[in-house]
């Protein structure tokens, strides 16, 4: 019998949104021929905490540390929690890997000739696109592990990883939209936090120095081009989750499988139908929808343009969240 709590589905939207959020800055940099650089590095810088979080998370859940010492040790193809587990660490590996590399690049122009650098420079552009890998990986992984079980929400259809693929991306998305007006608010030296009628001013100056250590001092702002280029494409990415979401339930509607259409109406009428209408339809997909559609209308340059994407992003985040603990908690109903 499954018994997958709170750790489980927390750290499955940890480790989809850190796959989303380097596969959607990878793919905004190779199509733009290398115009989102500072993108991929923060999508990496930041995976690495969430990726470790979620590994954390899966070892309290496992109750006894040594039986996530027996998923590494004992690795076994067919046994999707020891696959995921090694695919999360290789991603995690690749991440600190490239960021020591990225961190080594100033001291090394220093010290060091011009074909050293070049060297390190070619190494992390070909560790890239094995992360990018690791990260599809690891945006799949999400969904198969539920869907390799024998419990009628989760099992016999692909539509379930495709939706939590479609999530993860989502996630991951705004994760990089709230980074990158977070960082270009940082590097104008002030951050302006209102309680009330009272806003308080701090001064970010050891903040920005310290970011300035692993990132070099021109390349860790972000475009508001390619803020705004993240907002359109987090409307695809919403309509795709819509599509696998439709989907899904229709499957499970129509589908042979003893108790997949009770394990609907569970989800969509019964003990769970609120978190399901409120926080996945509504928070996850419909509310950012209409807010990054309608931003589209703003000047890119205003605060009113900032506010509708950071909510919007906020919304996808939380939502993402109550997506996975809505299908984790109505698969063992």
């Amino acid at each position: 019998m499954i018994n997958w709590g709170a750790p489980i589905w927390i750290y499955l939207w940890l480790a989809g949104m850190a796959g989303g959020a380097y596969f959607v800055a990878f793919l905004d940099d190779l199509f733009t021929r290398g115009g989102s650089r500072q993108l991929v590095r923060w999508a990496t810088v930041l995976g690495i905490p969430l990726a470790v979080i979620g590994v954390i998370l899966l070892v309290i859940d496992l109750g006894h540390p040594i039986r996530f010492w027996h998923l590494l040790v004992a690795f076994r193809v067919l046994s999707p929690m020891s696959l995921g587990s090694w695919i999360l660490l290789v991603w995690v590996g690749i991440a600190v890997i490239m960021t020591i590399l990225w961190w080594s690049e100033q001291p090394l122009a220093l010290m060091a000739s011009e074909g050293t650098v070049r060297s390190a420079r070619r190494a992390t552009r070909f560790l890239s696109w094995f992360e990018l890998i690791f990260s599809v990986l690891v945006m799949a992984y999400t969904g198969v592990l539920l869907a390799t079980s024998n419990l009628p929400l989760w099992a016999g259809t692909v539509l379930l990883p495709s939706l939590f693929v479609a999530s993860a991306a989502s996630t991951g998305v705004a994760l990089l939209i709230i980074t990158s007006v977070t960082a270009n608010t940082i590097d104008k030296g002030e951050l302006k936090l209102a309680i009330g009628l009272v806003k308080m001013r701090f001064g970010l100056t050891k903040l920005k120095s310290a970011i300035n250590l692993l990132f070099n001092p021109t390349e860790w702002t972000i475009p508001r081009q390619t803020v705004a280029r993240l907002a359109e494409v987090d409307v695809g990415v919403i309509l795709v989750e819509i599509a696998a979401l439709i989907g899904y339930a229709i499957w499970l509607g129509n589908s042979a499988m003893a108790g997949a259409g009770e394990a609907l109406k569970v989800v969509t009428t019964g003990a769970l139908a609120a978190p399901f209408w409120v926080g996945v339809v509504l928070l996850a997909m419909l509310i950012p929808l209409v807010l990054d559609v309608t931003s589209r209308a703003k000047d890119i340059e205003t605060r009113a343009f900032q506010r509708a994407i950071v909510t919007s992003s906020v919304c996808v985040i939380l939502g993402g969240l109550i997506l996975r603990a809505v299908i984790v908690i109505g698969g063992q109903m």
